[in-house]
C-alpha cells in the first residue's frame, strides 16, 4: 500500500509540478496570515465595550486594544463578539485561538489559558453599590470602606452579581462563602444593566462591581443620585488585569507579542487618559496618582 502512494505521489509531482507548487505556497501563506492575525473576544459591557449608544467603540478596553493595534501595524486584529458569560469557555477551547484584553489571573484560569506578564488594564479594585436611602438606614458614609462579608453575614443583605465573573481571589472568597440564598447572579446579554435595575427597584440591596461600570450606567439610566459607592475594606485598592490567550502554539505567539507591546504602550499619556476615561470624577485623582506612580517604577 505504501508503494503505491509513493508511486501516485511521483506521478503527480512530474505530471503536475506547477499546481502542487501553487497549493504549497497557498499552504504556507494561509498559515503566515493566521499567525499574524490575532483574534479578541469582545462582548456588549459597557463602559469596557461599548456596541450601542453614542459613544460606541469608547470603552476602555476597546480603547486599549486600539493602542495595541498601533504598535503593532503588522498584525491584523479580528474580533469575534460573543455574550459575556461564554467568554471564558470560548477562551479555554484549545480547537480556537482567541485573546481577551482584560481578565484576573485566577489560579484555575491560568490552570488553562496564557497570560501576559504585563497588566493590560489598571483600575480602582470592585466597590459596592447601594441605594443612598438603605445606605443611610445603615449608617454607612459614601466614599468610606465597608466591609462585604460583614454585611453578607450580619445584614442579611442581597448581592447581585454577574455570572461567571472574577473580582480576584479575596473577593471570589468571600462570595463563594456567602450566606445561602444571599447571592442572586444572572447571565446573558447587559447584565449589570439588568442589575441595576433590580438595584433600584429594591429586589437587590447591593451590587459588586468596578467604580467605573456603576457610574457609566447610573448616569445612562439616570439614577446617579441615588447610587452609592463603596469601596470593599477586604481588597486592595488597585486591581490589574491581564491579557489572556487560548492554550495554543499560536496563542503563546501572540502572548510574547502582545506582552512587548504592553510595556509601549502603559508608558503613554494615552494610555492613562484611556484608564481614568469612565471613572467618577471625584476618583479619578486616586487613579491617577496610582499610574503615575506605576510610570515612575517602569
Amino acid at each position: 500500500m505504501n508503494k503505491v502512494l509513493i508511486n501516485a505521489v511521483s506521478f503527480m509531482l512530474r505530471r503536475y509540478p506547477l499546481i502542487l507548487l501553487l497549493g504549497f505556497v497557498h499552504t504556507l501563506a494561509a498559515y503566515a496570515n493566521e499567525r499574524q492575525t490575532i483574534r479578541w473576544l469582545v462582548f456588549d459591557f459597557a463602559p469596557y465595550y461599548i456596541m450601542s449608544d453614542t459613544h460606541q467603540g469608547e470603552g476602555r478596553d476597546e480603547q486599549t486594544i486600539a493602542l495595541l493595534q498601533q504598535q503593532l501595524p503588522n498584525y491584523r486584529f479580528d474580533y469575534v463578539h460573543i455574550p459575556g458569560s461564554r467568554a471564558i469557555h470560548e477562551l479555554s477551547n484549545p480547537q480556537n485561538t482567541y485573546c481577551i484584553l482584560s481578565l484576573y489571573k485566577t489560579q484555575r484560569r491560568l490552570d488553562k489559558l496564557l497570560f501576559t506578564n504585563n497588566a493590560s488594564t489598571v483600575g480602582l479594585s470592585p466597590a459596592l453599590v447601594m441605594r443612598k436611602e438603605l445606605a443611610n438606614t445603615l449608617g454607612l458614609v459614601e466614599g468610606e470602606p465597608v466591609s462585604l462579608s460583614q454585611l453578607l453575614a450580619e445584614q442579611g443583605l442581597r448581592l447581585g452579581l454577574p455570572m461567571n465573573r472574577s473580582y480576584g481571589k479575596e473577593l471570589d472568597h468571600i462570595i463563594n462563602h456567602s450566606p445561602r440564598g444571599s447571592l442572586v447572579t444572572r447571565p446573558g446579554k447587559d447584565v449589570l444593566a439588568s442589575l441595576t435595575y433590580m438595584l433600584i427597584k429594591e429586589r437587590l440591596d447591593m451590587l459588586v462591581g468596578y467604580p467605573s461600570e456603576h457610574y457609566y450606567l447610573a448616569s445612562k439610566m439616570g439614577v446617579k443620585e441615588q447610587m452609592a459607592i463603596f469601596p470593599i475594606a477586604e481588597v486592595a485598592p488597585i486591581s490589574h488585569g491581564y491579557v489572556g490567550c487560548s492554550n495554543t502554539a499560536l496563542g503563546s505567539e501572540h502572548i510574547d507579542i502582545i506582552d512587548t507591546a504592553l510595556e509601549k504602550i502603559t508608558a503613554t499619556d494615552s494610555y492613562q487618559q484611556v484608564m481614568m476615561r469612565w471613572l467618577p470624577p471625584q476618583l479619578k485623582p486616586r487613579l491617577q496618582q496610582q499610574l503615575q506612580t506605576r510610570l515612575k517604577a517602569q
